[in-house]
């Protein structure tokens, strides 16, 4: 089967590192901010102490993965130019285009466009993928940095650390629906469902990136491999219906926040749709680590 390469080994890499890294560190870190519905969390680990050295780990490997994808991206485009991408950040008009791209796309979803933008390498959301995670990741990795070293002048200004513990919390909490909007667009789809290979063995069957990204197919490069076709899987109807009313409630969820002083927000009453939505949550992720794990592995054995 014809297939093209569209990931690097080094792109690859950091996103499964990223990822993993990532969810870790809301399973962990979602329990102190939401301790009465996931405090089985913490005790199932051995309690806070081993929690949050399983946290701190995870934001360190993130910081590792940060600095390593950032300092690969600059000197590939510094020695290699930017080959087959169609990412060009130093160009108003690009932005312009993508934000085009994305009003079309919408207006095409309702039925109000004749046909879909055509797209390069990257869409306007995955775009919008790569722009705003190392953003967030970078915001997070600096407010936890902060929390675990704090600087003496701290403790005169109590405030101070309130302000970053509630930026750090509810980037965290903004973090849950983009990880589950990105698992239901790009995993869960009937077409993709369980799991989009694409990102673990950086192949994308030749005849689904002509229907995606038309405008690249003439600079990507082609291998024959032994493939099977993508098989559609209706399930991915039900599993991502799943993910967005998790989605749903858990948007709810963050509306009953409320503030507690100094100990930051909290849920101050007992929610059962609080306690559905934050577990399920919680299920999904760790479902999705495991995809990760199973993705990895049979990219490698593959190869």
């Amino acid at each position: 089967m014809k297939e093209l390469i569209r990931f690097s080994t080094p792109q690859r890499t950091a996103h499964f590192l990223a990822s993993v890294a990532g969810m870790i560190l809301l399973i962990t870190g979602l329990p102190i901010t939401f301790s009465d519905q996931l405090r089985w969390i913490i005790d199932l680990m051995g309690g806070s102490v081993v929690s949050m050295l399983v946290h701190r780990i995870a934001g360190i490997i993130l910081a590792f993965t940060l600095g390593y994808f950032g300092t690969y991206f600059l000197v590939e485009r510094l020695t290699v130019g930017r080959g087959d991408s169609n990412i060009t950040f130093t160009k108003p008009r690009f932005f312009l285009t993508i934000l085009s791209d994305m009003i079309v796309d919408m207006l095409w979803t309702f039925n109000l466009a004749k046909e879909r933008p055509k797209s390069g390498k990257y869409d306007w959301v995955m775009v919008a993928d790569i722009l705003s995670v190392p953003t967030f990741c970078a915001i997070e990795v600096i407010t936890g940095a902060l929390l675990w070293f704090p600087f003496p002048a701290f403790s005169f200004n109590p405030g101070l650390v309130l302000l970053i513990r509630t930026i750090h919390a509810w980037v965290a909490v903004f973090a849950i629906f983009f990880v589950f909007a990105h698992a239901t667009i790009l995993h869960w789809t009937p077409g993709n469902f369980p799991i989009n290979m694409g990102i673990f063995n950086g192949l994308i069957q030749k005849h689904k990136a002509e229907g995606e990204f038309p405008e690249w197919i003439p600079l990507a490069k082609e291998v024959e491999t032994d493939s099977k076709p993508y098989r559609f899987h209706p399930i991915g109807y039900i599993v991502g219906t799943i993910s967005c009313g998790l989605m749903f409630l858990a948007a709810y969820t963050t509306y009953m926040l409320a503030s507690e002083g100094l100990a930051g927000f909290r849920l101050l009453k007992e929610s059962p749709i609080a306690f559905v939505a934050l577990n399920g949550v919680i299920g999904i992720l760790i479902v999705y680590i495991i995809l990760s794990i199973y993705g990895l592995s049979k990219a490698i054995s593959r190869d």
